[in-house]
């Protein structure tokens, strides 16, 4: 973790770019994150610049104050913080801001997020602004809409009878379980999305908030101090499970021979294909797809869907496997689909027929589709709705496996699927701009794409969703900026992820697998017919202790500096600053 670690009393946390992480009482963590965000009028998050910063520290106590700025497009925006740490575990962190530009904003001001492994299920107390009380928990299945509304306190209960409390002020507030977009946490926020939005800022127009964390402990209660001791790792080496059929998007024309390489190296079960069926041509898309043998997972986009249309394109393409119905104008599958569930099933008798939604599990939360007569249901998944660092993106990865769970929960039976995973949002289901089509492409890019880190992520998101029993995953597109591989002049530049996949895809089965701080350490192990490869990863950016099962020996590991494999030294359990280390142990 990076930032500077401080003391409110028995309280420790990181202050990192203006925002306070990972508040913990002992090993006890209370809260994840205490940030704030300017939100623009399509969710849009604005970057913040910290102009200047001064910080005190104390043995238990630290004051900060900083001013800041946002400057985008229209908006100007200026701002003044001060956080302030207390020696009877409390603190304090206020808000003041100021327009300088008219502009429209969705939201503004402070974000609490409530870290969802130690809360979920358990009971919580919440005050409104007219006093009355509210008795309640944290959602265990992914709660579709906002759990908690009308905020003015918060009270729960932490293990060891930890009691914790969040004040208020400036702004009402509500919580929504972020889980529907693969954040590890509940997120507390204003303004309530009950208030009509875009709001209009005039230039001059000030934002005033304060946010109190109290943290009281029973008498004679002292934190468990956090101890450099290794980080223990776990297999479950009886219960191995056949991973999830995995798949690339086919987003544009490419050489049959070049898709077949690509196919091969990756041991890809089946390529994706977006099928726009309500263009108006007779020519199908799908004929460059013909030879290629590898099945296929059709994407068609249609309000109105014409079946004879889509049989007459597709007896020009390769094996069918699945379709996914997919609507224009809406973000699940419409009722024109499966209202011709009776016709597709005459048209493609081989063929699974996927519901859902092309956006993110809280659309199909939220508009649950009636899937009685499909074979199964599927979403996309990417990290970044919400944060964009390293460390957020590391938080998603747990959170991957809820929405499983809960879409399995929703229905019971079928087959869940991820199409696609995503390393940044394709398109905003929750544009406002007027004019714009639904699935407006926003031509983003990250450069982890091609990153070590990006092939870490790929390999312990694989983890989660195999662990939540996940039926296929579609990751990335084959080829692109946003894909497994991309075209670098002449030639082909192969991702790390690419790299790392090729390596690992004989194996066909993984085993449960944990680590005791999966924000530092993660792992994944697999089994074939003679040994069982446990890789594990270091998140941070130091040196890392850990301690595997007996038997297991390291083999080899590699780092972010050089994606090469190296030797490893089998008389050390440390790990190197953000690596990935092989072990192997015997069947």
């Amino acid at each position: 973790m990076t930032g500077k670690k401080l003391n409110a009393g028995k309280l420790s946390l990181w202050y990192e770019e203006g925002f306070l992480r990972y508040i913990q009482y002992g090993n006890q963590e209370v809260i994840r994150m205490i940030n704030h965000a300017l939100r623009d009028h399509n969710w849009g998050t604005l970057p913040m610049k910290i102009e200047e910063e001064n910080i005190k520290e104390g043995k238990e106590t630290f004051n900060i104050h900083y001013k800041a700025s946002f400057n985008h497009g229209n908006i100007s925006f200026a701002l003044d913080c001060e956080i302030r740490g207390h020696p009877d575990n409390s603190l304090s962190f206020s808000y003041k801001g100021r327009a300088l530009s008219d502009f429209t904003r969705n939201r503004i001001g402070f974000t609490v997020l409530h870290p969802a492994s130690p809360c979920v299920g358990n009971p919580i107390s919440i005050v409104h602004t007219d006093q009355s009380r509210t008795q309640s928990h944290f959602p265990v299945q992914i709660n579709p809409h906002q759990p908690f509304m009308d905020i003015k306190e918060m009270h729960w209960s932490l293990a060891e009878n930890i009691g914790a409390g969040l004040y208020f002020e400036g702004e009402i507030f509500e919580t929504e379980d972020q889980r529907n977009w693969t954040d590890a946490s509940y997120k507390t926020y204003c303004t309530p999305l009950g208030i009509p939005f875009p709001v209009q800022l005039r230039k001059g127009d000030e934002v005033n908030q304060k946010i109190t964390l109290k943290v009281k402990a029973p008498e004679g209660l002292s934190p468990q101090e956090e101890v450099d001791s290794p980080v223990v790792v776990s297999i479950d080496q009886d219960s191995a499970l056949t991973l999830p059929a995995l798949g690339a998007m086919l987003t544009g024309p490419m050489k049959q021979e070049i898709i077949r390489e690509l196919v091969n190296d990756l041991g890809l079960d089946y390529l994706r294909v977006n099928i726009e069926l309500d263009e108006d041509t007779d020519e199908s898309p799908l004929s460059s797809t013909k030879n290629l043998e590898i099945p296929l997972e059709l994407a068609v986009f249609s309000d109105d869907p014409d079946v004879e249309k889509l049989k007459n394109w597709t007896k020009e393409s390769g094996k069918i496997k699945r379709l996914l119905l997919f609507g224009n104008t809406s973000k699940v599958t419409p009722e024109g689909w499966l209202n011709k569930v009776p016709e597709l099933r005459q048209a493609f008798p081989e063929t699974q027929l996927i519901g859902g939604t092309d956006a993110f599990f809280a659309e199909l939360n939220r508009e649950r589709i009636d899937a009685g007569r499909l074979d199964g249901v599927s979403f996309s998944i990417n990290p970044q709705v919400h944060a964009f660092d390293d460390q957020s993106l590391i938080e998603t990865l747990p959170a991957q496996g809820y929405t499983v769970k809960s879409a399995q929960s929703l229905y019971p039976g079928k087959l869940v699927g991820i199409s696609p995973v995503s390393f940044h949002m394709r398109w905003n289901p929750n544009a406002t701009e007027p004019g714009k089509p639904l699935r407006e492409p926003t031509g983003w890019t990250d450069q982890r794409q091609y990153t070590p880190f990006g092939a870490f992520w790929w390999l312990i998101s694989l983890k989660y969703l195999h662990l939540a029993g996940a039926g296929k995953v579609c990751f990335f597109e084959l080829m692109g900026e946003n894909g497994w591989a991309r075209q670098v002049g002449e030639g082909l530049e192969k991702s790390p992820a690419f790299a790392l996949r090729s390596q690992l895809k004989d194996y066909r089965k993984a085993l449960p697998c944990s680590s005791e701080k999966p924000l530092l350490v993660d792992a994944i192990a697999f089994e074939n017919d003679h040994e069982i490869s446990l890789f594990v990863v270091n998140w941070t950016k130091t040196e890392v202790s850990i301690k595997v099962p007996g038997g297991f020996t390291p083999v080899a590991y590699l780092t972010e500096q050089k994606f090469e494999w190296h030797k490893a030294d089998i008389s050390s359990m440390r790990m190197p600053r953000r690596s990935l280390v092989h072990y192997k142990t015997t069947l």
